[in-house]
């Protein structure tokens, strides 16, 4: 539906000679150019544009600026509708008129294509608009989707929930490299077909390895999430990862799912819940050591270290240890879904530095620079200002800050959104008031503010 505050948009604008190429850009979901068509003529702000579209200034100035793409289908049906978008512009961009339904009318019996398993309703005949050559993509998508519900009708195959699994492993391989918001798209648009797929089949093997596919893919959403440093959105998600995974029933999923929450807890700086929740993840596999038990014992020991509890920090990491010595195979691949020891050194050093034991810290951060799989950024990121920390911690300021600088600013403005520019805000904030004003600390706070107004994510 559109927002509270549509756009006038003059007709002169849906005729203007570069609309045509802005709609059919915006019909595959790059609508940057037709909003700037729509700005420029009506003199409509973000904030206007975002009322319209009801959704939010943030995500309007990435659309302009081609950082992110429309992908859902509500969201073609906002646009047109907040910008009050005529039926010859609608079809450009790939939406059915207003004067016809969303869905094909029912057809005659000659019109339906059967086997003896398959029933499938074609398209109606304005499928394809002849006098504007243009096909109406939604209605293509419908299509797909009805074909694909009919040919899967009944049980879902081996086949199909083997593709879901194999999705799974591939997401938690990209979290290593690929800016969080673009996987949030990602995520989205996934989550959404194995929701259509999880209410249409019910059969009891299927909606095991299907329920735990959704907790996976769950626990990546707060994961994402905390990364973009969207606090309601990853408080929101661990509700649902938590339902999805005391349903698939396997302990294992159930650690990974709470060791996720617990660093959800701990970069929101709640410490307290952060160590409840890791207990947890840890006490739900006490003979088993996996993933999550690892992940869950190293984000302990960083919460302990950040209130200044030096024994409970060193038995945690002495736990993490442990069980990280225990894994093999696949729980030590580069993956959210994996643990290893570039992760360990990374966390352990991540705790020393909180407790300001420097020289140990340092040992453990360039191990972990050194094991750090190219393209791994966060990780590679973080260390590096924890490195910068230390620096603080033995009185090298401008060496500090020239460093944090170098990390941050050798990221793209994607990647270091999010906790990255919040712990560069944690450094520049633990600086006396009168360190705070040197140039080198102002240089560094204009490159962090410079993602003020992309950080954390709002729905579309």
């Amino acid at each position: 539906m559109p927002g509270s505050f549509p756009i006038d948009v003059p007709d002169s604008v849906w005729t203007h000679p570069d609309m045509p190429a802005a709609l059919t850009a915006g019909s595959v979901g790059a609508i940057g150019p037709l909003l700037k068509l729509v700005k420029q003529y009506t003199g409509a702000s973000q904030s206007q544009l975002a009322n319209a579209l009801d959704t939010t200034q943030g995500r309007i100035s990435k659309y302009l600026n081609d950082l992110i793409r429309v992908e859902r289908m509500d969201m073609f049906q906002r646009v047109a509708d907040g910008l009050g978008m005529p039926d010859e512009a609608r079809m450009v961009f790939g939406l059915a008129p207003r004067s016809t339904p969303l869905r094909p009318a029912p057809v005659v019996p000659s019109e339906v294509i059967s086997t003896s398993s398959v029933s499938v309703s074609p398209l109606s005949a304005d499928l394809m608009k002849p006098s504007a050559g243009v096909t109406d993509l939604r209605q293509v998508e419908i299509l797909r989707q009805e074909l694909h519900d009919a040919l899967s009708e009944g049980t879902v195959a081996e086949a199909s929930l083997d593709d879901w699994d194999r999705l799974v492993v591939r997401y938690g391989r990209a979290t290593r490299d690929r800016p969080a918001n673009v996987l949030l798209d990602d995520l989205s648009a996934d989550l959404t077909e194995l929701k259509r797929t999880i209410q249409r089949y019910r059969s009891a093997s299927a909606m095991r390895r299907l329920t735990r596919v959704a907790a996976q893919m769950s626990g990546l959403m707060c994961l994402t999430l905390c990364k973009l440093d969207d606090r309601p959105g990853f408080r929101r998600w661990t509700r649902t990862a938590r339902i999805a995974a005391n349903e698939a029933g396997d302990p294992v999923v159930h650690s990974w799912i709470l060791a996720q929450e617990a660093y959800g807890h701990y970069y929101s700086g709640d410490m307290l819940e952060a160590v409840d929740v890791a207990k947890h993840a840890q006490e739900l596999v006490p003979t088993s050591p996996c993933v999550g038990a690892g992940l869950a014992a190293a984000l302990e020991a960083r919460a302990h270290a950040a209130m200044g509890d030096r024994e409970a920090t060193r038995t945690s990491l002495a736990r993490a240890e442990e069980i990280t010595a225990q894994l093999d195979g696949d729980d030590l691949v580069p993956s959210a879904f994996g643990y290893n020891e570039a992760q360990l050194r990374f966390h352990a050093g991540s705790a020393l530095t909180h407790l300001q034991n420097v020289k140990a810290a340092v040992a453990e951060q360039e191990r972990a620079l050194e094991l750090c799989m190219p393209g791994d950024y966060t990780d590679w990121a973080m260390t590096r200002l924890d490195r910068a920390a230390c620096l603080l911690h033995s009185d090298e300021t401008t060496d500090a800050l020239e460093y944090a600088t170098e990390t941050v600013d050798s990221l793209t403005q994607a990647q270091r959104k999010g906790i990255i520019t919040l712990r560069g805000h944690e450094i520049l904030n633990s600086l006396p008031k009168q360190r705070q004003a040197l140039p080198a600390a102002q240089g560094f706070r204009e490159l962090l503010n410079l993602s003020a107004d992309t950080k954390g994510i709002e729905g579309k």
